[in-house]
């Protein structure tokens, strides 16, 4: 190949190696679910800068693939075993994935023949695989996060059959790579934690077992968001008074992420406190809002909270802003505290004082409180609440073992962007 020629061959493989960084670097900032984003980058590569493309995560002795690809996709299954090859029999030297695990440096090897793969291979079982896939050439780089330092290996190898080998040049593309691989993936365990710590957070704050009440079932369902993977201010609440009644609370607070989670569980325990303290749900409700827009700067909470009396078997509800909590009784629907007052932090402007819904409950009756992802997961609120409704007059529903759990799996159909929680109480 003439001097011009090789220029013009290696500015057309630079210009590959750019086009596909900037298509790699769009897959790698299109999702916070690394495991699915590197396979993704793996099959890419093998479209364009290698025939084959593995990604390996982990630590010798604990390394796992979590991306391999082939350029023709027949081949790919097979990639799977080279995980199985990492050992180093008696006397050879360290399997490639394992050196750059160890030393941090990129492994580079150019050409690679049957002379190559006797002197460097692992193990015999490696040497079989690296000439049935007919190795020419191979670049594995080390993959690091600025968090975690080194968490892996990205092998690129040229294949026999497409008649292509790396050079120095490939070397810093390939790097590069494994550089925004690294970013990638520490931003996705990053993410990962927070939002496994606000998730236990709030769960935490919800009650781990529901009161047990002559002649009353509860059940609960809560399910965080699917969507933005962020955990929001729902909450559910239900605990015995000290004169043998119970007290109920449902709500959730605006926003997601760990402040919204610690507001809820603020909001959540004054409920609790002012139930022990003020029997008059309309004073409770001022006294709340008052609380809360001391800490909630620009934040607003729903809330319904209710009291359920045994021996009269009465139950009393107010809402502030919170979806009316519905009792099915005697084949009908109502909601209860239908008129309710303003969100907390917006209470003190409602026209009206707190309204308390006061209602006799007869047996059979069930009473659902619950929060807006169960019913606007389509966002359309309307259908939401009519499937609700349906769900309630189902006497499958009502009798199942679970009625929360049947209730979110009858009106929720597919993926949804908002907490859900609900409350089920049945009167026996």
């Amino acid at each position: 190949m003439t001097t011009d020629a090789a220029d013009i061959q290696r500015l057309r493989t630079e210009a590959e190696y750019m086009r596909f960084l900037v298509a790699a670097g769009e897959l790698l900032s299109s999702s916070l679910n690394y495991r699915t984003t590197l396979g993704n980058v793996c099959k890419a590569a093998v479209d364009s800068i290698a025939d084959i493309c593995v990604l390996d995560l982990g630590t010798i002795g604990d390394v796992n693939a979590y991306g391999a690809a082939h350029r023709d996709p027949r081949q790919t299954p097979e990639l799977d075993a080279m995980t199985s090859l990492l050992h180093s029999d008696p006397g050879r030297p360290a399997h490639p994935v394992c050196s750059v695990l160890e030393s941090g440096k990129t492994f580079f090897a150019p050409i690679i023949d049957d002379a190559w793969i006797e002197a460097h291979a692992a193990n015999r079982r490696h040497a079989e695989f690296m000439r049935a896939m007919e190795y020419r050439s191979m670049i594995v780089v080390p993959v690091r996060s600025q968090i975690w330092g080194l968490t892996g290996a990205l092998t690129l190898v040229r294949t026999r059959s497409s008649g292509e080998t790396y050079d120095a040049n490939a070397i810093a593309f390939a790097e590069d790579l494994g550089r925004r691989c690294g970013i990638a993936i520490g931003k996705a365990r990053l993410h990962s934690q927070m939002i496994d710590v606000a998730e236990r957070f709030q769960r935490a704050a919800l009650p781990a077992s529901l009161p047990a009440l002559p002649n009353f079932r509860l059940n609960r369902f809560y399910e965080a968001a699917d969507a933005a993977l962020l955990v929001g201010g729902d909450w559910y609440d239900a605990f015995l008074l000290r004169d043998g009644r119970m007290g109920l609370s449902i709500g959730d607070v605006a926003g997601h992420g760990v402040e919204a989670a610690a507001l809820m569980s603020s909001v959540r325990d004054a409920i609790r406190m002012a139930l022990v303290l003020e029997p008059d749900l309309s004073r409770l409700l001022e006294s709340v809002d008052y609380l809360f827009r001391s800490e909630a700067g620009e934040r607003f909470c729903t809330a319904a909270i209710a009291v359920i009396d045994p021996e009269s078997c009465t139950i009393e509800v107010a809402s502030a802003g919170h979806p009316s909590p519905l009792l099915w009784e005697n084949g009908e629907v109502r909601e209860l505290a239908p008129h309710g007052v303003p969100p907390l932090g917006y209470v003190k402007l409602a026209p009206q004082p707190v309204e308390v819904d006061e209602h006799r409950l007869q047996p059979g009756s069930m009473i659902v409180f619950y929060t807006d992802g169960l019913i606007e997961w389509e966002r359309n609120t309307a259908e939401g609440l009519d499937a609700l409704h349906r769900a309630l007059h189902d006497p499958a529903i009502r009798a199942a073992d679970d009625p929360a759990l049947a209730i979110r799996n009858t009106c929720i159909k597919g993926p949804h962007s908002d907490d859900v929680a609900i409350l089920t109480v049945r009167v026996i």
